[in-house]
């Protein structure tokens, strides 16, 4: 599911792919060639840098003289990428707190969202209860009442304030689509008693009739788990569906569960499309979607795409999203040596993470195994392995490059659940050498983990083999694959990427621009030092949030994901689009 077998055809065909914007036909997207000009503005946490190009420049001066349009289409570039405008939330919020003082009241509604889903890495209440105040109070916009009712539900200390209920049915009552989101969900999942669930039901009715992704998620939830009626399977999965594959709004949740409905055993087309659901519901950050085509990996499901190692990677990203049952899965394959090596003490620890989430299998397993051997606790490896994959890799850094070898077994377990982060690491230290640990015998298994860790979009692993295959440096010299690795960290994001892809199309085989060949040569000179490098400022491919997915929180869902390719990705496998954007990380 995560390698090049499942990338499309698209991907090398081209990079410069525009973001959707509000812009209008006459407004062409910028490019990196056009005029640029440096800029700040203060976005609620610091006086935040970024450079405009093209059109924009002229769009920003329009909308510091006041033409607020200017401002909302700003912060609507910003979110999704314009051109060569890339996408950035920490200076959208800013367009959009700006949007918000010259009197748009749906850009106060929004700017309240960002600051309360901390989409711009950081979370302000404060300053989301001011903007919706303002676009509530002063503007009269009622979604900005149903985003000040949240933010107030959102107060430091878990405390609700009283106002929120009254702002909620007000914003209800005028057809405000938040307000009456809030409204039912507080009735069915927060107050549950039958008279409350029989009031919510019709609302959420009517939202799924018009297509709003709220209303199919609590009829969904409502019928597969009999929830205020009686269960219906095939209903619940219907709603589901329809949810998923045609709603507005936050339809991740929603298409987990059509996915789980699809991939089951007997129909190989069925099965084969609830993966692509659930990895894309993996991928935006939901735990359950984790553990589900964890389980059709390592269980090997007749049909199934999903290999044991993809099986293992999932299931390990759905115990980091803290999603305790993905912990218990895990924990089998450790505890009868499933494509890793055996090893009860590891499936204690992850048994025991699966508990405190309170998951009741975890619990037992964890229970069975210690009342079988009541030493195995002080048996569990220093480096904790149901942590974050993030912290066992600090971790494990700091203790293998000091001669421990508890940090190299650690990045071992963690290389053979097929986690990127791990392969680049432990590739750099066989390729390299590690004092005290590895010489440089083995530069070929380093070289074999540096291309697992590309084919799976590890930026600084597919710029190392894309330059690797270029220049036939420890592999067989294979420009065009060069190129294709190229690729893969250009459409991951990397500018430098980009700039050598480009020159890779641009000149004629083994004929180059003597600055660019000097550029390249230097850069294969110093790529012992790229990899050390790339770790002194290392941020994982994935990591995990603070707390486990909640599909009712009224969460934007900027925060779990980019909507727009989301979106593009569920309409992808749905049938309602022939084409997938090769820059999308849903599509594969």
């Amino acid at each position: 599911m995560r390698g090049w077998a499942r990338i499309p055809g698209l991907l090398f065909a081209g990079l410069m792919l525009v973001g959707a914007t509000a812009a209008s036909a006459a407004d062409k997207a910028p490019s990196p060639y056009d005029e640029r000009r440096d800029s700040f503005m203060f976005n609620g946490k610091q006086n935040m840098p970024y450079q405009l190009y093209g059109v924009t420049i002229a769009w920003h001066r329009e909308c510091m003289s006041g033409k607020a349009a200017r401002c909302v289409q700003l912060a609507q570039a910003f979110e999704k990428g314009f051109g060569a405008l890339p996408a950035d939330m920490r200076v959208a919020i800013a367009y959009w707190m700006k949007s918000c003082d010259m009197g748009v009241g749906s850009a106060c509604t929004r700017a309240a969202t960002i600051f309360r889903d901390g989409s711009a890495t950081f979370v302000n209440i404060e300053l989301a209860q001011k903007m919706a105040d303002r676009g509530c109070t002063t503007l009269k916009d009622q979604s900005s009442c149903a985003a000040l009712a949240e933010s107030m539900a959102s107060a430091p200390g878990g405390t609700t304030d009283p106002r929120a209920t009254a702002l909620i049915d007000t914003a209800c009552a005028a057809g405000a689509d938040d307000g009456c989101r809030l409204k039912a969900n507080t009735l069915f999942f927060e107050k549950k008693d039958a008279a409350s669930r029989a009031e919510a039901l019709p609302m959420f009715d009517k939202a799924c009739a018009a297509k709003r992704a709220w209303g199919c998620l609590g009829l969904a939830t409502a019928y597969r788990d009999g929830l205020g009626v009686a269960t219906d399977m095939a209903r619940g999965n219907d709603y589901a569906r329809i949810g998923c594959t045609q709603g507005q709004g936050d339809r991740l949740r929603l298409c987990t569960l059509y996915g789980i409905s699809l991939a089951r055993p007997g129909d190989k087309a069925a099965l084969n499309k609830g993966e692509n659901f659930l990895d894309a519901s993996c991928t935006a950050g939901d735990g359950m979607a984790c553990n589900h085509i964890g389980r059709v990996g390592l269980s090997q499901v007749s049909g199934a795409t999903t290999t044991l190692e993809e099986g293992l990677y999932y299931l390990r990203r759905g115990c980091d999203l803290n999603y305790g049952p993905a912990c218990s899965y895990l924990s089998v394959a450790y505890g009868s040596g499933i494509n890793v090596n055996t090893d009860t003490a590891v499936a204690l620890a992850l048994n025991q993470k699966a508990c405190r989430l309170g998951d009741d299998e975890g619990c037992s397993l964890a229970k069975a195994a210690l009342a079988a051997d009541s030493s195995l606790r002080s048996r569990i490896p220093a480096i904790d392995p149901a942590a974050p994959v993030a912290e066992q890799l600090r971790l494990a850094r700091v203790a293998a490059e000091s001669g421990d070898q508890a940090g190299v077994n650690a990045v071992v377990r963690l290389m053979q659940e097929g986690n990127e982060d791990a392969q680049w690491l432990l590739g750099g230290w066989l390729y390299y050498g590690l004092p005290g640990v590895f010489d440089t015998s083995r530069r070929g298994d380093g070289l074999i983990l540096f291309e697992n860790a590309a084919k799976v979009g590890h930026v600084d692993a597919a710029i190392y083999m894309g330059m690797a295959y270029w220049y036939g440096d420890g592999v067989a010299e294979d420009r065009a694959r060069g190129e294709k690795y190229m690729a893969i960290a250009a459409m991951r994001g990397s500018q430098m990427a980009g700039a050598i892809y480009r020159s890779m199309k641009a000149e004629p085989l083994r004929v180059e621009n003597a600055r660019r060949q000097a550029a390249l040569e230097e850069a294969i000179r110093t790529r012992r030092d790229t990899w050390t490098s790339s770790w002194a400022n290392w941020k994982p491919s994935w990591s995990a949030p603070s707390s486990t997915y909640t599909p009712y929180s009224g969460r934007s869902v900027s925060q779990i994901m980019d909507e727009s390719n989301f979106n593009n990705a569920i309409s992808y496998y749905s049938g309602g689009t022939s084409a997938c954007s090769s820059s999308n990380r849903y599509c594969h």
